[in-house]
């Protein structure tokens, strides 16, 4: 649930009542309403999200194309490279004698 409210002499003010019993304990996560937020739909809703450029100033990822590439070249390596068996090991099931 999601309910917008103001700040009012240190007190949250919700703008609509909830229906909760009195009493009820909550957690409230408080987030500001800035402008940009305000205008929502003008195409940038995700520069808005918190981790938007969270690496921008690290110099790997000056060319992120290219980082993916080659992290996804690694990934390729590692599942293309084989690794010898070892006697006696079972591998998914089966006991495996050695290559």
């Amino acid at each position: 649930m999601t309910e917008r409210g103001k700040i009012h002499s240190g007190s949250i003010v919700l703008d609509e009542p909830i229906d909760l019993p009195e009493g009820t304990e909550v957690v409230v996560h408080v987030e500001p309403v800035g402008h940009e937020r305000a205008s929502a739909g003008n195409g940038n809703e995700f520069e808005n999200l918190p981790f938007f450029g969270m690496w921008a100033d690290r110099d790997e990822m000056s060319d992120s194309v290219a980082w993916v590439r080659r992290e996804r070249d690694k990934w390729q390596q590692r599942l293309t490279q084989q690794s010898p068996c070892l006697k006696g090991v079972t591998y998914g099931g089966v006991v495996r004698e050695a290559d």
